[in-house]
């Protein structure tokens, strides 16, 4: 992880970052006028078997949809997968070693979250883990770096117990839904420390059929979390 920091301000002496989009000047690769025309387009996921109160309500334009058979409450979608300048960030954040993306990007997430709080009672912050050697390859977790602006910004605790345990194929390599759950049986593992009542959001960059998250939640459930929700940059 110190090679890869190393190389980002070695390179910085030499190339003046751009924003990706627009290749303005900008320190963090997005510009605030390239952040701003990405849309409030967000998805909300409700289990309306929950006995737990929900901690997410609809905001302006928010798609609702129902969550079915599964370990988690509620999950929030901030933006579109499909919008360009989200997309591009996100491929760039994660494959281009760009990992300054992540402050603009999770700026985006604080707001959204903050839209659509409904409740007080403030979570752990789960960041979904990597692999330990996809990890070392490269060199972080954009899912803990996308959390930090929230967790720093409301003073939310991290936590820092679950594990993927299996070294799964890159969910956007499979294209079937069945696979893709398929992929990610029992890929992770969690230990507790914590009251298995206090509400746990889960912090991720993508969901596509939220098998990630569901596994994930799962994972939890069995230490006993029964109030689990998930936040994550695109759908």
């Amino acid at each position: 992880m110190q090679d890869i920091f190393f190389y980002q301000i070695v390179k910085s002496l030499f190339i003046p970052n751009q924003c990706i989009i627009c290749h303005s000047l900008n320190e963090c690769n997005l510009c605030d006028q390239c952040l701003l025309k990405i849309p409030n387009t967000s998805t909300l996921w409700i289990n309306s078997s929950s006995q737990n109160p929900p901690l997410f309500k609809p905001f302006h334009n928010t798609s609702i949809q129902e969550l079915k058979d599964s370990p988690l409450q509620s999950i929030l979608s901030c933006a579109s997968i499909h919008h360009p300048i989200v997309r591009k960030s996100i491929h760039y954040l994660k494959y281009k070693n760009l990992p300054q993306l992540a402050n603009p990007l999770g700026s985006v997430m604080l707001q959204r979250f903050s839209q659509c709080l409904s409740t007080l009672n403030s979570p752990l912050i789960c960041p979904i883990p990597l692999h330990k050697n996809r990890l070392a390859f490269r060199g972080y977790n954009q899912a803990e770096l996308l959390s930090r602006p929230l967790a720093q910004a409301l003073n939310i605790e991290t936590y820092t117990e679950l594990y993927r345990i299996i070294e799964t194929p890159q969910q956007m390599r499979i294209q079937n839904k069945q696979e893709r759950i398929s992929n990610m049986l029992n890929a992770f593992k969690a230990n507790s420390s914590h009251s298995s009542f206090q509400p746990i959001l889960l912090i991720d960059d993508v969901t596509t059929t939220l098998s990630t998250l569901q596994a994930a939640a799962k994972a939890l459930q069995r230490q006993g979390f029964i109030n689990i929700h998930a936040l994550v940059l695109a759908h």
